[in-house]
């Protein structure tokens, strides 16, 4: 019995090691799989975390480029506008100096006058002395012949009629020059009156003209102070400067360049329409020497027919003569306005392009910048700062030969004056069409206002001879 349970008991033992073997490679194999799955559970949740994190970042790195950008530009602008207002309050300052200049000489010439008066006062208060001397003397002399009883004693003493009468002239004659002495003194009197007013007048005038002297001294060392303040401001944002520099010299580079092309092209034009009229011209002058010579032609072979008597039929008219020899013009097409004279003659005396007051910001030609040292801008035309809701006029009659649009300058108008050309730039809006004549003072367009610039309202105006740059302020008025 014992044998027999040591024989189960061996038997059973085998059978759970061969379970026990039998089920490794199955734990195994699910645990590996329990392993992958675990690894791909957590690697997508790692690049699921992953991509949000990236678009997160990318959503952040979005905004703030949006925020740098527009905070550059908002610096842009804001150094657009210092450097605006810089420009404007030097040609403040301009205006200022020479309303100084204007009150020292006005200042001079009523001291000048002051000065001629007191001495014209002096003058005629000797001679008022030397009248009343003169006549004191005079009246003196007669002292014992004045008076109603003397006069008469005196004509009735006279021993004849003759010379009485004689008496009687004199006293007329002395009455008469008595009351002209005391007219001259009075008059003396009145002038010397009159030019103590006028002397008053000058004092006064001169007081007022220090006063506004002395005011505009004072806004002008104000202009100056926030002049300095400001370039010393600006010149800190030399970058800026430099680059805002450099944008303005684009804008103004694809200006010309836009001006020149058109310009080309309308000379283009020009001179195909001329070459097409000389053409047609000498074409009619081939066609009426045609017409004469078949006249002449007929002439010589008319009046004889087959029975040798003349035909009238082939005999020319007179009308017919007098239109084959005669010379084709061209009506030449002139306005009234052109009577006055042409563009060229009117130089220094055309129109300015604007109405009411202005000033000049910025001038024709290389001028220094207002901050940047070493470092000058050139201008084309004129930059003309005016009150908002302003309007451009046209400067002499012409011809609207453009009308575009260019970044920097909003609209702009060409006229064209014979081989001299008008150029307004900066218009908000324009109330004429191209093709267009227009008159001297004839409106073009409201001049836009800059809102993010405090409503600053101008015109940028050229004049051209063809291609060539002219200096606006030597033309016009």
């Amino acid at each position: 019995m014992p044998q027999f349970s040591r024989f189960w008991i061996r038997c059973l033992t085998i059978i759970m090691m061969g379970l026990m073997l039998a089920s490794s490679p199955a734990d195994a194999q699910t645990h590996k799989k329990r392993s992958r799955t675990q690894r791909t559970t957590q690697r997508s949740s790692a690049q699921h975390r992953s991509m949000e994190t990236v678009k997160k970042d990318k959503s952040t790195t979005e905004r703030k480029i949006s925020e740098t950008s527009t905070k550059l530009q908002t610096n842009a602008k804001e150094l657009n506008r210092q450097l605006n207002r810089l420009n404007s309050l030097n040609a403040d300052i301009a205006t200022t100096k020479n309303q100084v200049a204007g009150l020292r000489q006005h200042i001079d010439s009523l001291g000048s006058a002051i000065n001629a008066t007191a001495d014209s006062i002096k003058i005629l208060e000797g001679e008022l002395e030397r009248m009343r001397c003169a006549y004191v003397k005079a009246m003196k002399g007669l002292q014992p012949h004045t008076g109603a009883a003397s006069d008469l004693s005196f004509i009735f003493s006279a021993e004849t009629f003759s010379e009485a009468y004689s008496r009687i002239r004199y006293l007329r004659q002395f009455t008469a020059w008595r009351e002209r002495k005391v007219e001259n003194i009075h008059k003396a009197i009145d002038r010397i009156a009159d030019r103590r007013a006028h002397l008053t007048n000058l004092r006064h005038s001169q007081d007022v003209a220090y006063r506004k002297a002395e005011q505009a001294r004072q806004t002008l060392s104000r202009q100056q102070m926030e002049s300095e303040e400001m370039v010393t401001k600006l010149r800190k944002e030399d970058s800026a400067l430099r680059q805002s520099l450099n944008e303005q010299k684009r804008k103004a580079a694809a200006l010309d360049r836009e001006l020149d092309r058109l310009i080309a092209a309308e000379q283009a034009r020009i001179a195909r329409e001329e070459e097409a009229a000389r053409r047609k011209a000498a074409e009619a002058e081939r066609q009426r020497k045609k017409k004469e010579q078949a006249a002449i032609a007929r002439k010589k072979n008319k009046g004889v027919s087959h029975s040798g008597e003349s035909t009238k039929a082939d005999t020319p008219s007179a009308k017919e003569v007098a239109s084959a020899k005669a010379t084709t013009h061209k009506a030449a097409s002139t306005d009234a306005d052109a009577l006055s004279g042409s563009f060229a003659s009117n130089k220094g005396k055309l129109l300015f392009p604007v109405n009411g007051k202005y000033k000049i910001v910025r001038p024709f030609g290389r001028q220094p910048h207002p901050t940047l040292r070493h470092v000058e801008t050139d201008n084309s035309g004129i930059d003309i700062e005016v009150a908002p809701g302003s309007t451009a006029r046209s400067i002499f009659a012409g011809t609207v030969s453009a009308i575009f649009k260019q970044d920097g300058f909003n609209s702009i108008v060409m006229i064209r004056h014979g081989r001299y050309i008008s150029i307004y730039a900066g218009l908000g809006s324009v109330s004429v069409r191209s093709g267009d004549y227009v008159k001297a003072g004839h409106t073009l367009g409201i001049i836009h206002s800059d809102h993010d610039d405090s409503d600053r309202t101008i015109l940028h105006f050229e004049i051209r001879n063809e291609r060539q740059k002219l200096n606006p302020s030597q033309w016009v008025r």
